[in-house]
């Protein structure tokens, strides 16, 4: 099958658990439908380290998704007012007919992938990719907040979820204070959910504060009665909070990659309404409008910036995350 998504120019590929190289591969062309990104900004993310430190299913491959970028080149069929456009990328690509797709659940798509996770990422010197997935940036909303977009689309992907459940607003517990559940919690409680954020860490809990929500350390209360529960911690102890929160007929919303074995008991006896969700996509527009508007202030997550020429700039970026108190989230500048 030929690669709807490919990296070109000079390319960081990841080859191992905490091993960067540097290849020099042919500018991509786009093809009928696309367009051409030079990505300026991108994230590092939970799930892009996970990839470093080596739990990937794929490897090689170019990481990171959460990104902004120029469009150089737009191929037939695609908006020529895209030439020169900032844009972020949706990083769910999607072909938008197989049974998948159709289905609501692009996510999946059967022929499509994930940037930086099942298919090539954006750092990279040029990336092309179908037009469908880049958003125009206003000028309004700043690269850095640019590259934190991800959790804010997956709060909007939440919304949605809530919406089309016809769930009333109440008490929601979200498992993990990084991004996504800042972001996360700060969307639902501008949507009227009492919001708490269970995190180990002091200084995670201490950012939730500041920014008006409510946070205990895991085990600090024991009964939690939420009537949504998501769960961004990506490890057992997390979503097992997760499940044991829950009321009867709860939402319990999957994020983060956990190893954990989910009690199929747990979710029959309380009939719990269990959610798997693995991206935002198509909800990239709203999710800049929410930060234009100033509803959410992504860049105000954004720990590190790091200027990036070399492998050893890049190595540095992501070992910054190896240390006992690690930034929030970084933010590559790319040449």
């Amino acid at each position: 099958m030929t690669a709807r998504v490919r990296a070109g120019g000079k390319v960081w590929q990841l080859t191992d658990a905490f091993t960067f190289n540097e290849e020099i591969r042919p500018l991509p062309e786009p093809r009928p439908g696309e367009v051409v990104v030079h990505p300026t900004a991108v994230g590092i993310c939970g799930t892009d380290l996970h990839a470093w430190r080596g739990r990937l299913d794929r490897l090689p491959i170019v990481p990171t998704h959460d990104g902004i970028g120029i469009v150089t080149n737009v191929g037939p069929r695609a908006d020529p007012a895209l030439r020169g456009a900032r844009v972020v990328i949706d990083p769910v690509d999607q072909c938008g007919t197989c049974a998948s797709c159709r289905a609501g659940h692009p996510g999946v798509c059967l022929v499509g992938g994930y940037l930086g996770m099942t298919v090539d990422g954006l750092l990279a010197e040029r990336v092309a990719l179908p037009a469908a997935r880049v958003v125009p940036v206003p000028p309004s909303v700043g690269d850095d907040a640019a590259t934190v977009l991800e959790p804010v689309a997956i709060g909007f992907r939440i919304r949605a979820e809530i919406a089309a459940r016809r769930i009333t607003p109440g008490t929601a517990l979200l498992i993990g204070g990084g991004p996504l559940g800042l972001l996360i919690g700060q969307l639902l409680a501008h949507d009227g959910w009492l919001v708490t954020i269970e995190e180990p860490s002091a200084e995670r809990r201490a950012r939730a504060h500041n920014l008006g929500l409510a946070a205990s350390a895991p085990g600090e209360h024991s009964g939690w009665r939420a009537t949504l529960v998501v769960d961004t911690s990506a490890v057992e102890p997390g979503t097992r909070a997760a499940l044991a929160a829950a009321v009867p007929g709860a939402l319990v919303i999957l994020l983060g990659r956990s190893p954990a074995d989910v009690p199929a008991g747990d979710i029959l006896l309380r009939e719990i309404d269990l959610l798997g969700i693995r991206g935002g996509a198509g909800h990239y527009a709203d999710a800049l409008a929410a930060v234009a508007n100033g509803t959410l202030d992504p860049a105000s997550l954004v720990d590190e910036m790091h200027e990036i020429n070399d492998l050893g700039d890049l190595e540095k970026a992501f070992s910054s995350h190896d240390r006992p108190i690690p930034p929030l989230r970084s933010v590559l500048h790319l040449p």
